[in-house]
């Protein structure tokens, strides 16, 4: 998996459960920057939660989202 789209991060925490950035980032092969940055705009959106300084975790509206998002 490559890349941090909202779909690619969504997924990830779906499947995991809750992850570091690091985790997150090396599953998708980004810079965990990117991935901070990404995630605090899902958090926004309502779709991620920050568990702690540096763990995710995907609400019931980001699964919600993430059964919207095109393949």
């Amino acid at each position: 998996m490559t890349g941090c789209s909202d779909r690619s991060l969504l997924r990830v925490l779906d499947e995991r459960g809750p992850a570091r950035v690091t985790v997150l980032a090396g599953e998708l092969e980004a810079h965990p920057i990117t991935v901070t940055q990404h995630c605090d705009d899902l958090q926004s959106d309502g779709y991620v939660r920050r568990l702690s300084a540096d763990v995710y975790g995907i609400t019931e509206d980001g699964r919600e989202y993430l059964a919207t998002l095109p393949e």
